[in-house]
C-alpha cells in the first residue's frame, strides 16, 4: 500500500491496473464521504518502455499535450520529490498555473502527483498514472484523480458536471500522448 500525500493506492484491477483504496486523510468533509474519484484507460500501440521514455519524464509535458503550454521541473532528474510547475493555455478551475509534486515514481509502472494548493471547488486533488503491458507490444496507461470536496455541496451539485469533463479532458490527453508516442 503507497500513501500519495493524503491518498492511499492499493490493489489492483481486473486488468491488473493498481487502484486507489481509502483516503488516508479524514473520510468526511461535514459528514460526507471526501474522496471523490474518477478513473480512464486507454491502450496505446506502443511497448511499456516507449511509453516510459515520455511518461518518466516528469516536467515535460508540455511536448507532448496541448493542456499545458509550459512545464518545467525543479530537479534534473525526475524522482519522489520532484516538483513540476505548468502554465495551462487557459484557465482551469481558477488556475492558469499549476504546481505539483511527485509522490510515488516507479518508472515502467507508475508515478503520482499531488496538487499544491486549492482547485476551485476542491481543496486537494491528486493524479495516478500507471501502465502495463499488453499483448502485441501495446501498453494500458491508466489515470485515476482524486479530489477532496471544500464543502459538502461539491459532491452533489459540482461533482456530477465536473466527473465527466474530466474524464473528457484526461481521455484527449491519452489520445494526445498515443498520437505523439506513434510519431516518434
Amino acid at each position: 500500500m503507497l500513501s500519495a500525500r493524503g491518498h492511499t493506492w492499493a490493489g489492483r484491477s481486473a486488468a491488473g491496473h493498481a487502484m486507489p483504496a481509502q483516503a488516508t486523510i479524514p473520510a468526511t468533509v461535514e459528514g460526507v464521504d471526501a474522496l471523490l474519484r474518477f478513473a480512464v484507460s486507454h491502450t496505446v500501440a506502443v511497448p511499456n518502455e516507449d511509453v516510459w521514455r515520455v511518461l518518466g519524464d516528469f516536467g515535460r509535458e508540455h511536448h507532448w499535450t496541448r493542456t499545458l503550454s509550459h512545464c518545467s521541473r525543479d530537479t534534473p532528474d525526475v524522482r519522489v520529490g520532484t516538483v513540476r510547475t505548468c502554465r495551462l493555455p487557459r484557465p482551469l478551475m481558477r488556475r492558469t498555473e499549476v504546481r505539483e509534486e511527485l509522490t510515488e515514481f516507479q518508472p515502467g509502472q507508475s508515478l503520482a502527483y499531488h496538487l499544491d494548493g486549492a482547485a476551485g471547488p476542491f481543496a486537494s486533488a491528486s493524479s495516478r498514472w500507471s501502465t502495463s503491458p499488453a499483448p502485441g507490444r501495446m501498453t494500458a496507461v491508466t489515470v485515476q484523480g482524486a479530489f477532496i470536496p471544500k464543502n459538502v455541496a461539491v459532491p452533489v451539485v459540482v461533482w456530477p458536471v465536473v466527473k465527466p469533463m474530466l474524464r473528457r479532458l484526461t481521455m484527449r490527453v491519452l489520445h494526445e500522448l498515443d498520437g505523439y508516442l506513434r510519431s516518434r
